[in-house]
């Protein structure tokens, strides 16, 4: 008789999970029964156990985050010290890993929609750690660290987060290191990046300086010169530019 091993039992959770995934939308009952199964059967499934609080009827968001953070600490045990130490830098890379860092993005998206100091700063913390073991940024959370640091003035961690992707042109990386130029009383380098944000993506300006409102709920994808992507960087930046609000208002002069 086959031994179920731990390695079988993963895989065996993560088909489960798979197929829920497939029904997302359509059968939400046999998803959130299927992830059942799988912790079930896998206790350390860390994909069911980001996905079933979403599929709960009703959950307040202090109990979110930390079945979040259950599911985090479920991805260190699955992996084991091991990973961490050997392919740290690497980690998208491997579909073993790939929970775990679904599960980081998701304890870190939760904290900022919760959306005190303590949270934003913890976010903070899980997208640095995050960007550690993924420099290569396959999740996108550059462009969300940044208006973290830019939220809390934490404006030297902000500048080497944007040293280390310069070669990124992208509007939202060209309007966050405008905001920091601005607060940090770099005007004339303030007025070089305004003008290359607005080349970039003509359609930004108009949400940040209240123009047009930005829509309730954010699109799924972005095409860059778009005005979806104008979308995802007003919704990405809105709360640092809260916090700056002689940078606001500058940008409204020059924009008007």
């Amino acid at each position: 008789m086959a031994q179920n091993t731990q390695e079988d039992r993963r895989y065996q959770a993560q088909e489960h999970v798979w197929e829920a995934m497939e029904l997302l939308g359509r059968d939400n009952d046999r998803a959130k029964a299927l992830c059942q199964q799988a912790i079930a059967i896998y206790p350390d499934c860390v994909d069911a156990l980001i996905l079933l609080p979403q599929l709960e009827d009703r959950i307040f968001m202090i109990n979110y985050i930390a079945r979040m953070r259950e599911a985090v600490e479920a991805g260190r045990r699955d992996l084991g010290p091991k990973w961490f130490k050997n392919e740290r830098g690497m980690f998208w890379g491997f579909h073993e890993t790939r929970p775990f860092m679904r599960a980081l993005a998701a304890l870190a998206d939760a904290l900022l929609e919760w959306g005190t100091n303590e949270g934003v700063d913890e976010a903070i913390g899980i997208y640095q750690e995050m960007l550690d073991l993924n420099p290569n940024d396959n999740q996108g959370v550059r462009d969300t660290l940044g208006a973290c640091y830019l939220q809390r003035k934490r404006y030297n961690e902000a500048a080497a987060l944007f040293k280390q992707y310069e070669d990124d042109g992208m509007a939202n990386a060209l309007w966050s290191r405008l905001l920091l130029a601005h607060a940090t009383g770099e005007i004339n380098q303030a007025m070089v990046l305004l003008e290359e944000a607005r080349h970039e993506n003509p359609h930004a300006e108009l949400f940040f300086t209240g123009k047009k409102r930005r829509p309730r709920q954010r699109p799924g994808y972005y095409s860059p010169g778009d005005i979806s992507e104008a979308i995802y960087c007003a919704d990405t930046l809105w709360e640092a530019l809260k916090k700056h609000p002689k940078t606001k208002a500058w940008i409204k002069e020059q924009c008007g």
